[in-house]
């Protein structure tokens, strides 16, 4: 087992001296990318409101922020192959009486989705979601 300090104090471990070879210098130009046992590292991310964080066996995790009943969010980085799973939840941010709505997600694809209510948003009200694809 190696293991390396970044110097932002991050600590990576790999399983062996060989695979801490290979990926010396990646960590070296990158404090994001972790090795675990499993092999499985982050290769790319954005961590921003709307971000993605990508892993080396294709498993990308996408989150966000959707502003406008029934219009297409897009994800901030197209699913290379499928979206596997969207979830999302209405964050109501006006003083009206209703505390919750339903919230359907329509027409996923590999780049977007479309989240609606059945009685229109608010001004100020958005959805927080979450994706999962590859």
């Amino acid at each position: 087992m190696a293991q390396s300090t970044t110097n932002l104090g991050k600590i990576h471990v790999f399983p062996s001296e060989t695979l801490y070879n290979q990926f010396k210098d990646i960590i070296a130009d990158n404090d994001l990318a972790l090795l675990k046992d499993d092999g499985a590292y982050i290769v790319a991310a954005l961590l921003e409101q709307n971000g993605y964080v990508k892993f080396s066996n294709g498993l990308i995790l996408q989150w966000g922020t959707a502003t406008q009943n029934g219009y297409a969010t897009s994800f901030p980085l197209t699913f290379p192959a499928r979206c596997l799973a969207v979830v999302a939840t209405y964050v109501l941010r006006d003083d009206s009486s209703y505390w919750q709505k339903p919230l359907s997600l329509q027409a996923v694809t590999r780049s977007s989705f479309t989240a609606a209510t059945a009685s229109g948003w608010g001004a100020n009200d958005t959805a927080l979601w979450i994706a999962v694809g590859m």
